[in-house]
């Protein structure tokens, strides 16, 4: 029976049941509290709490409603305010910036209660309330937001998300390390001003502290990203030259007579460490506070994360800005130990939905050189080739899903992450097992597009790779006697897609191969260099000219030719 007090305390008569009459940390989410590993929030609470923190979370607070910032009283340490899982923009607008009618972060799955940048907002109304407690901010949106950016919503570029939300403290990608750094010198003695050089942060910098940013790497300012499409593609470079831990320098930008210092990133966790994040004790549920489902839980409540990162680096795609392109692998006894908490819960062996990461078959793969890592600037390990340093072998993975579906606590064991199809053509043995034992009837697939010139900007392997995939994998399940096919995940609008291409596109999914697709509207994610394209029209590495389609209705027509 899971009780409330299994849970960290969203009131303080829960934070009082649990023997605290004070919190050390408050955390404040634009999502509901579900307290799940695949969730930024349940992690973070959790990981501070065995920090031994005593730490809250307020879900969903009514911006209006002064009592639901002060349900949990005043923090010693620090507010932490995030947007949840996703960007607050992709949360509440479509790709045509049309409010969205469902959140499936929302009990019953109701749009409403999220504000327009959360970020903002819950840090504006935390200020207004505790002036003088520190604000630190996090998750997807305050990482993607960390500079000045494009802001597809509005149209225009926006400062950074720090700056603009006055906030004290800026935590991106995962936030394990640089809060274990923060908590340790905040217990220290170190006043929380005084902090100012954690790895996977930024903070801001008054007029007066200019020797703060004296070592950084200066970014063209807000103001003239802002004005000038040449110098937002400068800052695009030089943020993406600037993200491999091991070289990175630290980067400045100015705003307004303020500017934000952004740090090198954090290193990658150990296996032991990241094993300590998982291992935490999850419920799994959400806050028996609500009476409808969590949609979100529904999909991924018997899933599995088994790594971070990804080093793909699409050019469409947030995760390395985000994870880092380090692979952080699990140990296999952590996994399992997870299976058995699952099975334990319900009773009976359990069907596990998936094993996986941002790309499913890059658990345990790795670059082999430390020296070529120390200096290594390349966006993407893949593209336009496979990196000669990069171990690609799926051993890793196989000896992993062959622990697990072997195991009693679990019926089968599934894989809905993404396969990146180009690694496993280098390991046609995984694919059998794929097929064989770890695909529900359908498995999906990202070739994202089919035309040679609008991969290409997207940094995504030739179509016909795609094509050798789906011919290996057809073989091993017909051979198996399975009847399952991949459903690919499709865009439209993609930076370089002019009408021909798009043409292409559609004439492909009409082909029997292609009889089930996912399509949507490409989305100019902040950060990304595809977002930077959209923005200005040119790749910001060759300065060359990039086709976009901006008109909301052909990109929506297209779509509905691909759907049809």
């Amino acid at each position: 029976m899971i009780r409330p007090t299994d849970f960290l305390p969203t009131t303080l008569a829960e934070a009082r049941a649990k023997g605290w009459d004070e919190l050390d940390v408050i955390l404040i989410t634009a999502d509901d509290y579900v307290d799940h590993p695949s969730f930024g929030m349940a992690i973070v609470g959790r990981y501070l709490e065995s920090l031994g923190l005593r730490v809250g979370i307020i879900p969903r607070p009514i911006v209006d409603n002064n009592d639901d910032f002060t349900v949990l009283g005043i923090p010693k340490m620090f507010f932490g305010v995030t947007a949840g899982n996703l960007d607050s923009m992709v949360s509440k607008y479509t790709a045509a910036r049309k409010i969205r009618s469902d959140d499936p972060y929302a009990a019953g799955g109701l749009a409403q209660g999220r504000p327009y940048l959360p970020s903002i907002v819950y840090t504006n109304k935390i200020k207004s309330l505790f002036k003088n407690v520190p604000v630190v901010l996090g998750g997807i949106e305050a990482s993607l937001r960390r500079t000045a950016h494009y802001d597809h919503y509005h149209g225009r570029v926006r400062p950074s998300v720090l700056l603009a939300a006055k906030a004290d403290m800026l935590v991106y990608g995962n936030g394990e390390a640089p809060l274990k750094d923060l908590v340790g010198r905040l217990r220290d003695g170190t006043p929380f001003d005084a902090i100012h050089d954690i790895r996977g942060t930024a903070i801001p910098v008054n007029a007066g502290k200019r020797e703060l940013i004296a070592d950084a790497r200066i970014l063209p300012s807000y103001e003239v990203v802002s004005d000038n499409a040449d110098a937002f593609n400068d800052m695009t470079r030089i943020i993406m030259e600037e993200l491999n831990p091991h070289n990175a320098k630290p980067l400045a930008q100015d705003t307004a007579g303020r500017a934000v210092r952004i740090n090198p990133p954090a290193f990658a966790l150990s296996t032991v460490e990241l094993d300590a994040a998982f291992d935490l004790p999850y419920t799994r549920k959400a806050h028996p506070r609500y009476t409808k489902t969590i949609p979100a839980l529904a999909v991924i409540e018997n899933s599995i994360i088994s790594h971070r990162g990804c080093y793909g680096g699409c050019s469409f795609c947030a995760l390395a800005l985000h994870q880092g392109k380090t692979i952080q692998s699990r140990s296999k006894v952590s996994v399992e130990r997870e299976i058995k908490t699952i099975s334990a819960q319900t009773g009976k062996p359990v069907v596990i939905t998936d094993v996986g990461g941002p790309t499913a078959n890059m658990y345990g793969t790795c670059c082999t050189s430390s020296e070529a890592n120390k200096v290594c600037k390349r966006p993407s390990c893949l593209f336009p080739e496979i990196c000669k340093h990069l171990d690609t072998s799926h051993a890793n993975y196989r000896a992993l899903l062959n622990e697990l579906r072997n195991m009693p606590e679990a019926k089968r064991v599934y894989i809905n992450s993404g396969i990146r199809y180009d690694l496993a053509l280098r390991d046609e043995a995984f694919i059998a097992e794929l097929a064989e034992h770890h695909t529900q009837g359908r498995l999906s697939t990202a070739p994202e597009h089919v035309d040679a010139g609008v991969l290409r900007i997207a940094r995504k392997p030739s179509f016909a790779v795609y094509e050798k995939f789906a011919r290996v994998f057809d073989g091993v399940s017909k051979r198996a006697g399975l009847k399952q096919y991949l459903v690919p995940y499709l865009i439209a609008g993609l930076p370089g897609e002019t009408q021909q291409a798009a043409e292409s596109l559609i004439r492909e999914t009409r082909k029997p191969h292609m009889r089930s697709v996912q399509v949507q509207e490409f989305y100019p994610t902040p950060m990304t260099i595809a977002a930077a394209m959209y923005y200005t029209g040119k790749d910001p590495f060759t300065g060359e000219k990039v086709h976009i389609e901006k008109s909301e209705r052909v990109k929506r027509m297209r779509k509905r030719r691909i759907v049809r």
